[in-house]
């Protein structure tokens, strides 16, 4: 369980809006204390914590906030005319993409910039907090670099489960649809400092009867990201797994054949 809480002597105000977030995402509210230790019992997993910088997640010691960390590396690649794994996946007619797995958010803030603004990137996430922390980011996180704050103010960014959002989806209504769901074998994880993210995150599995579904809510294509040795690529579905020597993740597609709008 995630808990709502403030800095540490927060002001009234602050403390004010912590309980409206709380009540509004439906998540427990606990008045901050010295210290977070004091504040856990055996429910909580991590605290969303409301300060002057936004929300962040807190858990065992670790910090999430809303930042672009590697998709400003990714920016720079494209820019110096490289490519990018995923970007490179996109059908050359594809203008609208579905992200059913927000999380960080890299992924759909890279879509976003590189589709540019005749593109339009939806994404979804189901977890409470980081959707808080999302949201937050994609209106108020200003980069110096203005392509990228606007490629972050493109971002539609909706509390959802996939799973059910897709199932009342209409056909083709986007061109794309991606899958990035959390790895129940994470890629590096003591390196990578990630356990507060992971404390909020949800471990939703894909199936074939969500496949199915986007395969009929995408008209172009459906991309899914996971391990190279994932038992979601055995799936027939898919027609072609991208995979890259020394790689940790891999990318499976799946054509829907359908091309005109």
């Amino acid at each position: 369980m995630i808990a709502v809480t403030t800095v540490h002597k927060a002001p009234p105000e602050m403390a004010a809006k912590a309980r409206e977030r709380a009540a509004f995402l439906g998540l427990p509210y606990c008045p901050r204390q010295p210290t977070f230790e004091a504040m856990e019992n055996g429910d909580t997993e991590g605290f969303l914590v409301y300060g002057k910088r936004g929300p962040a997640l807190w858990s065992a010691g670790h910090e999430h906030v809303f930042h672009t960390g590697t998709a400003k590396l990714r920016f720079l690649q494209m820019e110096r005319g490289g490519s990018d794994r995923l970007c490179s996946l996109l059908p050359p007619e594809a203008r609208t993409v579905l992200d059913c797995t927000f999380g960080e958010g890299k992924d759909s803030i890279v879509l976003s910039w590189y589709l540019g603004e005749t593109g339009r990137v939806t994404a979804l996430e189901k977890s409470a907090a980081l959707w808080e922390i999302g949201q937050d980011g994609l209106a108020h996180f200003t980069d110096p670099d203005e392509t990228v704050t606007a490629a972050l103010r493109r971002v539609t960014l909706l509390r959802a489960d996939f799973r059910d959002f897709l199932r009342h989806a209409a056909d083709d209504a986007w061109d794309v649809i991606y899958f990035d769901t959390m790895f129940r074998r994470p890629v590096k994880r003591e390196a990578n400092n990630r356990e507060a993210f992971r404390s909020g995150a949800c471990y939703d599995r894909l199936d074939e009867a969500v496949l199915r579904e986007a395969m009929r809510a995408a008209r172009l294509r459906v991309i899914v990201k996971e391990r190279p040795f994932s038992e979601v690529f055995r799936n027939g579905l898919f027609q072609e797994v991208h995979r890259r020597r020394g790689q940790t993740i891999a990318y499976g597609v799946i054509e829907t054949g359908r091309k005109e709008p």
